[in-house]
């Protein structure tokens, strides 16, 4: 994948409510809390225009989703667009969205500065291996490596479209300090990773279909924002 950065708007749900369609309204407004009703309009009015950059014939409010068979959306309407394949996360203050042409693609972003129960999620999410590499790892720096973990596992199992149904031990990564590599599972298509820090705190893993064990990876164009706040009052993040 090559990068490029470059400064946007901050992404306020009222910028954005315009383009999105009755049944997302009305699964809207099924949430209790005010602030999830807004992290709900910023990701899905994100996601209509990330794929109206891509296919700008379509405009935001155009695109229709359908749900597959393990309950992941995908372009439903117009027809001729069912190609584009698009990935969606989001947490507290944050949403992030990833669009390919038919290549299989999956993001997560995750928070930092919360307390989390290492020693229990380490069991759940990481191979001995990397728990060996958590444990040696000073103290100071265990949670930003088990984030690092936990986000490119996140991105790639969305990717491959697995749900519950592959455990994240059985996928074994390095991270380290440069881009992430898949170590374990040649069976598998290639895929190429990269991981960004959020504006905020917090981290981005990007996994998307392409490349090989041993020749180039795919050379897949991501453009990364880094937003400017327009007010005083905390607004959902958008990458």
């Amino acid at each position: 994948m090559a990068e490029t950065a470059g400064a946007g708007d901050v992404l306020r749900p009222a910028d954005v409510e315009w383009a999105l369609d009755e049944a997302e309204l009305r699964r809207r407004e099924t949430l209790r809390r005010p602030s999830d009703r807004s992290l709900f309009t910023a990701a899905w009015g994100l996601v209509r225009h990330a794929l109206s950059e891509v296919e700008p014939r379509v405009g935001p409010h155009e695109w229709r989703f359908l749900r597959s068979g393990l309950g992941r959306p995908e372009v439903h309407a117009p027809d001729w667009c069912r190609s584009l394949r698009f990935n969606l996360s989001h947490t507290d203050g944050t949403v992030a969205c990833v669009v390919t042409r038919e290549l299989r693609c999956g993001v997560d972003v995750e928070r930092s500065g919360r307390a989390l129960p290492l020693p229990r999620l380490a069991r759940a999410v990481l191979s001995p291996r990397e728990r060996r590499e958590l444990d040696a790892a000073p103290a100071g720096r265990r949670q930003e490596l088990f984030l690092r973990y936990w986000t490119v596992k996140e991105a790639y199992l969305k990717a491959i479209g697995s749900g519950m149904r592959f455990p994240m031990t059985a996928c074994e990564f390095d991270v380290g300090t440069g881009r992430p590599r898949l170590r374990s599972l040649d069976e598998h298509a290639r895929y190429t990773f990269r991981q960004w820090a959020a504006p905020d705190g917090g981290l981005l893993a990007v996994a998307v279909q392409g490349g090989t064990v041993h020749g180039p990876e795919r050379d897949v164009p991501v453009r990364v924002r880094t937003p400017r706040p327009r007010e005083e009052s905390p607004q959902p993040t958008a990458f």
